[in-house]
């Protein structure tokens, strides 16, 4: 049995887990987001939490890293700002983590990572065309066509939040207007119960998805709302590519069949294909592990090891 490190960085926090080539975690551990760290301070707070894996005395043959944004991929280096994660646009993790532990490391995107893993650990076994959405701090993902993730020049990643959904909505921070991700991603949903109640504490959608289903008015048109944009994007991606399903990961999945049922409603409105079919809608079945189990296959493809 061969493992990997998987490292997962996500808008709030990062997820590293020792992962088995048959995607299995042998040992997990978390590290808080703190912004205004420098890369130094951050590689140093991910490399003391790899090496907390490492002492479980299990041989990692590679170390898989998922980013919220695009890496060079011979350096690792960010080739743009993060703004999800600021400390990461100060150097390499896959230079410094090569330094620090001999072991090959590879930077990947986070979306496509979880990718991988639905394909190679999940539910995406069972299909030949479909795409994952990650539902996070941000909103990305990938398609697989044929066992394939499709990606661009030199590895580039899609840009799955930066959908137009509402061009209307030029009060959005984004050079694209009314941007998936900023209608529909966990932050945003927090931010527009926010906006319609200005009195009410909510700490992350989480919290919003408990008070929808506990009967909170606004809370549920909010979660709801977000369940249209998706539906709206799960439309225009299937409509253009025939998918035979949508994975949906991220920290929204944590929500399970309540997600699903905000979604589902709306799908016949946006979907179009008079001698086809809607896409299954699924949850990952990795669940919000996708990005880990992922970022650990990117490690073992990279050492050479096949999952």
């Amino acid at each position: 049995m061969r493992y990997a490190i998987g490292v997962d960085i996500g808008g709030t926090s990062t997820k590293l887990g020792l992962v088995s080539e048959q995607g299995e975690i042998a040992a997990r551990r978390v590290i808080a987001l703190r912004p205004d760290a420098s890369f130094a301070d951050f590689a140093d707070e991910l490399g003391d939490g790899v090496a907390a894996l490492l002492g479980n005395g299990i041989p990692v043959a590679g170390i898989g890293v998922g980013i919220p944004g695009y890496a060079h991929p011979e350096t690792g280096a960010i080739v743009k700002p993060v703004p999800n994660c600021p400390p990461l646009a100060g150097g390499s993790l896959a230079e410094a983590f090569s330094k620090r532990f001999a072991i090959p490391t590879k930077v990947g995107n986070d979306g496509v990572c979880a990718a991988m893993g639905e394909r190679d650990f999940g539910a995406g076994r069972a299909f030949r065309r479909y795409c994952v959405l990650t539902l996070g701090t941000g909103i990305g993902g990938a398609v697989v066509i044929d066992g394939v993730v499709i990606d661009g020049p030199y590895g580039l990643p899609p840009e799955i939040g930066a959908i137009c959904l509402d061009p209307s909505r030029t009060d959005l921070p984004s050079n694209v207007p009314g941007t998936f991700e900023f209608l529909a991603s966990a932050a945003s949903l927090v931010r527009r119960y926010q906006a319609l109640a200005p009195e009410a504490d909510v700490a992350n959608a989480k919290e919003l998805f408990t008070r929808a289903e506990s009967g909170d008015a606004l809370a549920r048109q909010v979660v709801q709302e977000g369940g249209r944009w998706i539906a709206q994007a799960v439309g225009m991606m299937s409509n253009m590519l025939n998918l035979d399903a949508v994975i949906l990961g991220g920290g929204l999945s944590h929500a399970g069949s309540q997600l699903l049922d905000c979604v589902t409603p709306f799908l016949d409105g946006f979907y179009w294909a008079p001698f086809g079919r809607p896409p299954q809608l699924l949850l990952a079945a990795t669940g919000n592990d996708a990005g880990i189990v992922g970022a650990a296959a990117l490690g073992l493809q990279f050492s050479g090891v096949h999952v």
